[in-house]
């Protein structure tokens, strides 16, 4: 089973100061809840902080974590495929960036930016930790480990760019 924790942080350009910042960047895994989940029989479990509730899923051939991620699993590893391109046209290009066999812990961490119906800008970064194990090491630590097996990271150099006209 692929155990996949995703963590979104969104912040507006007033908490990119140093110290602010360095508290966003240190966010690389938290708990997961201690749900009544029925873990056998499904392939993926899925926990998204934004939502702040954990599924199950059963066996995909592609399976969607997010705009920018996707999971393909060819006997019993899990290829991760990547996406840099933010557009809503459908035509990505997604790259294979980790294979995960058993008992393997990968993260995939990116940022972007994006703008309010009204024009004001806000960044996001989001990090997917993925946990290739079966369902008897499910725990709410289980993300817990300080280094993953596999690091893919894609951290866009996101600039405000109202200030330069400033003296």
């Amino acid at each position: 089973m692929l155990f996949i924790q995703m963590i979104t942080i969104k912040y507006n350009k007033d908490r990119r100061s140093g110290e602010e910042m360095r508290k966003i960047n240190e966010v690389r895994f938290e708990n997961i809840p201690d749900n009544d989940i029925v873990l056998d029989g499904n392939e993926y479990y899925l926990h998204d902080d934004r939502f702040r509730k954990s599924k199950v899923f059963p066996y995909s051939e592609h399976f969607k974590v997010s705009e920018r991620v996707y999971i393909d699993k060819d006997n019993e590893n899990y290829t991760i495929f990547y996406s840099p391109y933010t557009t809503h046209t459908g035509d990505r290009h997604f790259k294979s960036v980790m294979t995960l066999k058993d008992g393997e812990y990968g993260r995939i961490v990116y940022n972007e930016r994006e703008a309010t119906f009204d024009g004001e800008w806000y960044y996001i970064r989001t990090t997917i930790n993925l946990y290739s194990t079966d369902t008897s090491k499910y725990r709410t630590k289980m993300f817990f480990r300080k280094e993953a097996d596999h690091l893919f990271e894609d951290m866009t150099y996101l600039r405000y760019c109202g200030d330069y006209h400033k003296a």
